[in-house]
């Protein structure tokens, strides 16, 4: 961006995060002279306020809680101090460490230029970036998304902090109100009751998790209440207050009191600043527009990730980075817009989803067949004790994997495998015929979908020929 004379880039990504990232970088790696815009931190949410920062808060959460209940498998403790400036600076350090492989250093290295500032559309071929005009054959939008406000009448005047603040935090707060049942404040919920916190969890909707599926939701739900975590739920609040020293949440079921207030409902897309009618890149209060190849209304400028306003998924951004640059640069297209897509809370136990839930493909008339193995089947399971979930596998009558939902202690794992089944069109008789690994909870994927085989195997018109030959080799 330093040079004097005025250069056209091949491509300008606009946002360092997930998507923009796998953006340039395949850009760079065919050769393609990429330039990266960043108006922050190079690594988006998921690096400095999500994913990352997130999961190290449960595992120190999770740590504590194991301590706890070491006595239920026969190992007497004293019970888990908590130290929470020495967990959130663990944290930092896990921050950092992710960081270091994302830096401007680190992508200059892979051939990457980098510039910092505000990137806004002069046009539909330029944006200024810190007063100076940057041309580009095509540019890729990957500015992702921000916190959401709910219409809570006197929020304006009340402290709160977001998933973009807590992570700020050097005290444990000793009561906690958290607005929000999604993943976001569900996982933070558990986090937080497991560090010592009394946590309020409010949500307006009539259940937690409204996108999981209601036997995994409800598992998670109990799981948190025996956490310690008050639940409310169907709760519209009507009105919060600070008094200096808390804040009050008023609703038609009474008061709520806590010392911090968190929310978490939702995120909206990113897209203030950017000058995006310059352009003449369509967009609305749902995000950037894009078609199945993620261009915009401009054949020039491709959208990606969160601001397009779809699945709010770190690895669904990526994917579409990829997608985005793919179509940005060469010839022909490539899909960018999923209609399977994984995803995983990471409370313990976790619940991971991918494909047709059983109520989605009940509600959408189709025929399924449902096979479900409670985690205590499964011996590994066992051997932990960690027997509260299941697996549910949803696929076609003749064995087609269409989905599938897992409450189990490593259950975002066991959804790669069955993301893999659908993506390849595999049946459940291909999953009963591959060799798993004993003793794993993976094995309880095996379990159903050998059960699911035998049974076919005995009905229909290949029972009976099977049950001829069963005959005949007895004679």
């Amino acid at each position: 961006m330093s040079s004097r004379r005025q250069r056209r880039h091949d491509l300008v990504v606009i946002g360092g995060g997930s998507a923009g990232l796998v953006a340039a970088d395949f850009g760079a790696r065919f050769g393609a002279e990429v330039l990266l815009i960043e108006k922050d931190k190079i690594g988006g949410d998921c690096t400095w306020t999500g994913c990352v920062p997130s999961k190290a808060l449960l595992h120190a959460a999770g740590v504590a809680h194991q301590i706890r209940t070491a006595s239920d498998i026969g190992i007497r403790s004293r019970g888990a101090e908590v130290d929470f400036p020495e967990v959130m600076r663990r944290i930092r350090e896990a921050i950092a460490a992710v960081y270091s492989f994302e830096t401007a250093e680190q992508l200059r290295g892979q051939g990457i230029e980098v510039g910092f500032g505000e990137a806004r559309f002069l046009d539909r071929a330029s944006v200024e970036v810190a007063g100076r005009s940057i041309q580009a054959r095509n540019f890729i939008i990957c500015t992702g998304a921000v916190p959401q406000r709910p219409p809570v009448p006197g929020l304006d005047a009340v402290p709160y902090v977001t998933y973009e603040e807590v992570f700020d935090l050097d005290e444990l707060p000793g009561r906690l109100l958290l607005l929000g049942g999604g993943p976001v404040g569900v996982e933070l919920a558990q986090a937080f009751a497991r560090l010592g916190s009394e946590v309020t969890l409010a949500e307006k909707e009539s259940r937690l998790l409204s996108a999981a599926d209601d036997e995994a939701a409800d598992i998670l739900t109990r799981r948190l209440a025996a956490d310690g975590v008050r639940i409310e739920i169907g709760l519209d609040l009507e009105q919060v207050s600070w008094d200096g020293s808390q804040v009050a949440a008023e609703s038609a079921r009474g008061r709520l009191t806590a010392d911090l207030l968190l929310v978490a409902t939702g995120r909206r897309p990113e897209v203030a600043g950017l000058h995006l009618a310059q352009a003449g890149v369509h967009h609305d209060e749902r995000g950037i527009r894009v078609d199945q190849n993620l261009k915009t209304s401009q054949a020039n400028i491709y959208a990606a990730g969160d601001v397009t306003g779809s699945f709010q998924f770190t690895h669904y951004a990526g994917w579409q980075g990829y997608a985005a640059a793919r179509n940005a640069l060469f010839p022909g297209s490539a899909s960018g817009v999923a209609q399977t897509v994984p995803w995983a809370v990471f409370t313990q136990p976790e619940l991971a989803q991918v494909g047709l839930t059983e109520e989605l493909a009940r509600a959408q008339g189709r025929k399924v067949t449902v096979s479900r193995l409670a985690l205590e089947r499964v011996d590994r399971a066992q051997t932990s004790g960690d027997t509260d979930g299941f697996i549910k596998i949803v696929a076609s009558p003749s064995g087609k994997v269409l989905g599938g939902t897992i409450v189990a202690p490593v259950a975002a794992e066991l959804a790669n495998e069955l993301s893999v089944a659908i993506a390849g069109g595999l049946d459940l008789q291909r999953l009963a015929s591959t060799m798993h690994v004993y003793p794993t909870i993976g094995l309880g994927i095996q379990q159903i979908a050998s059960d699911f085989a035998f049974k076919r195997a005995r009905t229909g018109l290949r029972g009976a020929v099977s049950q001829a030959l069963m005959t005949r080799f007895r004679r």
